[in-house]
């Protein structure tokens, strides 16, 4: 097929991320009416295939471990100056909290790993499941474990790489900073705030330059490595080495397509993010009204109208949360799946078996799936 400009694989791009969150119908290319829990399902694979989201499980987690770990610090640091128990070690460390700071890092390291592995897994998942649209999960998910192997070292490898790369650039930065706080007095500090923006300032700069290469590289491994890897079962060195051909023969076009694919998911997160901002505006003070009205009637009315009155909070908070995860699921599943297309649908004009596969007749759905 010919080569075209990336601007004319947008349009297709939506069309097929509509007939992929659609359940397939009774024969190849048509579709059945809209199920809920079919676009949930879909759209959970797609979320899980971008990092934001997994950047919002660390948060919460790393948040909640944190004050766990305070807490736990703070109860054994006053127990042990409290006894004087041998466990005690210098400088206020004891064994025990040591040990524990060893099972948290070993433990964090092991979840690291397995969500670099599930996330490169729902890749391979949402590459199958817009590529050939039969809208079964276990079918996609089950052909692809040694790629998924091959394709996740490649994943801490590039992760390794920009570390030491970021650490070469702005360590000595952040080391410098760090001892200039120590010989400053918050009053020098306080004084000429310059001292700190003049490190801190440079610091960001490449923290900006780092998360564009480490999003243009997840988006080259993504859409121009995998494919190779899922249809082919190909080493990493032909997937890279015909990564480097379509990059020297057709530069401009792949720079035009990673641009339109910032725009895309930046439109649609801003377009979604306002949505959601709305839905849970509206809801929150609807129930925020509710919830007052409620409290004037049943907070003095007795142990019974207050336990009501709890009640209702709980199981408002809970309905507000619910709303909200479905709500970011569907919102980052939509962009995985729109993103997911618009690859498929480019790449298909440079490379010949995925635009053989793109064009052949959806598979029909297994009956009772």
């Amino acid at each position: 097929m010919q080569p075209q400009s990336p601007v004319d694989a947008i349009s297709p791009a939506f069309s097929r991320t509509r007939t992929i969150l659609y359940p397939p119908g009774p024969a190849p290319g048509l579709n059945a009416p809209f199920r809920f829990w079919f676009f949930m399902r879909i759209a959970l694979v797609a979320a899980l295939t971008q990092g934001n989201i997994y950047g919002a499980l660390f948060g919460i987690a790393a948040e909640a471990l944190a004050v766990l770990f305070g807490v736990l610090a703070a109860v054994f640091g006053v127990a042990f100056h409290r006894t004087d128990s041998s466990f005690a070690a210098p400088h206020g460390f004891n064994s025990i909290l040591v040990a524990a700071i060893v099972i948290a890092a070993v433990a964090a390291f092991l979840l690291v790993l397995l969500c670099i592995w599930l996330w490169c897994r729902f890749r391979f998942t949402l590459f199958d499941l817009v590529l050939y649209r039969h809208g079964v999960i276990a079918r996609a998910w089950t052909p692809y474990r040694s790629q998924t192997w091959r394709f996740a070292g490649l994943m801490i490898l590039v992760c390794l790489g920009l570390l030491l790369l970021f650490a070469l650039t702005g360590g000595p930065l952040l080391l410098h900073l760090i001892v200039l706080f120590r010989h400053l007095s918050p009053r020098q500090i306080d004084s000429d705030p310059t001292i700190v923006f003049a490190h801190i300032l440079p610091l960001y700069g490449i923290f900006f330059v780092f998360a564009i290469a480490a999003g243009i590289v997840n988006a080259i491994a993504q859409d121009f490595i995998l494919p190779h890897l899922a249809l082919e079962d190909a080493s990493l060195d032909v997937a890279i080495s015909r990564f480097f051909v379509l990059l020297r023969t057709r530069f401009w076009h792949l720079a035009l397509y990673l641009l339109f694919r910032f725009v895309l998911e930046l439109g649609i997160g801003m377009v979604g993010g306002l949505a959601l901002f709305l839905v849970l505006a509206i809801l929150g003070c609807g129930g925020a009204g509710l919830g007052f009205v409620l409290y004037l009637a049943l907070w003095h009315a007795g142990p019974a109208g207050v336990t009501l009155f709890v009640l209702y909070c709980v199981l408002a908070g809970i309905a507000i949360l619910a709303v909200y995860v479905s709500m970011i699921v569907a919102l980052y599943g939509f962009i995985g799946v729109v993103k997911q297309s618009y690859a498929i649908l480019f790449y298909s004009w440079y490379y010949p078996l995925l635009g053989d596969r793109l064009h052949s007749p959806a598979p029909v759905l297994p009956a009772g799936s």
